[in-house]
């Protein structure tokens, strides 16, 4: 991308050749920095734009971590076997102890290969697999209990295993994307993986492009409470009483809501076909 792109797509950005303070978003690009408002973008937008254009001051000892050269460099790593990457973002408290966060997760993944940030509130464990590694359902308990002990909030993405060769850092790099563009699209979860947002992810591109669904998705009402409805059965796989528990709403209220938007659209929130098709429709 380039600065005439990035002027394109957001014409009240500014070039300048220092960073700004922190309330802006400072972008490195061709020897100078695009300078944007936070406050003017969503939280997710400016996650993936610092992804891709990473900030030139590294806080990463590269001596320490090769790991780090190896995925955002590609460099030469001696290292064989099959590893995994969980990436997180961590939102801190103001006195937040990040020596013993950090300490906690080293005894806790006992056998990671390495551990680093890579920006203030974001980072990545490379995990070597092991007969009895944590599952996905482990590793959200841990970062839900880490996030009470030290009273932050994190999200994490828990990467395939795969082989520590030439092609990692690229399915890497693809993984941080998957991380940066659905973390938004989850409710209620600290960790998930790519079979949680597979079905979105692939078929957003084709949703979006499909004429038939701009016209039906336009002539459908969706009000906040169906769309909340809707994610919430989703996350809980149709399941009625989980989502009314989750909405704090009583279980007979949820199947007239139901039952009225059957009657409104012919969508049955009940059937799975009309509840995967309702929530890509509000995803996309």
């Amino acid at each position: 991308m380039t600065i005439e792109d990035l002027i394109e797509l957001y014409p009240t950005g500014r070039i300048q050749q220092t960073k700004a303070s922190s309330e802006w978003l400072s972008l490195p690009i061709a020897g100078s920095y695009f300078i944007l408002a936070k406050e003017a973008l969503q939280e997710t937008e400016i996650r993936l734009l610092e992804t891709i254009f990473p900030s030139k001051e590294s806080i990463v000892d590269h001596k320490k971590h090769p790991w780090y050269d190896y995925l955002f460099n590609q460099t030469a790593l001696e290292s064989d076997g099959t590893f995994r990457i969980i990436q997180f973002q961590i939102k801190k408290p103001k006195d937040f102890l990040q020596s013993e966060w950090e300490n906690s997760i080293q005894e806790i993944f006992s056998n990671f290969e390495d551990f680093f940030f890579t920006t203030e509130n974001d980072g990545a464990l490379i995990e070597k697999y092991y007969k009895n590694h944590y599952t996905l359902e482990d590793i959200q308990s841990i970062f839900l209990t880490l996030d009470a002990d030290f009273d932050s909030s994190t999200t994490a993405f828990v990467g395939n295993f795969f082989q520590a060769n030439e092609h990692l850092p690229n399915l890497f790099q693809e993984e941080q994307y998957i991380f940066k563009q659905e973390a938004q699209n989850l409710r209620g979860k600290s960790a998930f993986s790519l079979p949680d947002v597979a079905l979105h992810y692939f078929t957003k591109e084709a949703m979006n492009q499909s004429k038939i669904i701009t016209t039906f998705a336009s002539q459908l009402v969706l009000t906040s409470e169906i769309r909340q409805i809707i994610l919430a059965l989703w996350h809980n796989q149709g399941n009625i009483s989980s989502t009314a528990k989750d909405l704090y709403m009583h279980r007979n209220t949820l199947h007239y809501r139901l039952e009225k938007f059957y009657e409104q659209t012919g969508l049955s929130l009940k059937r799975m076909d009309d509840l995967v098709f309702c929530y890509l429709l509000i995803t996309k």
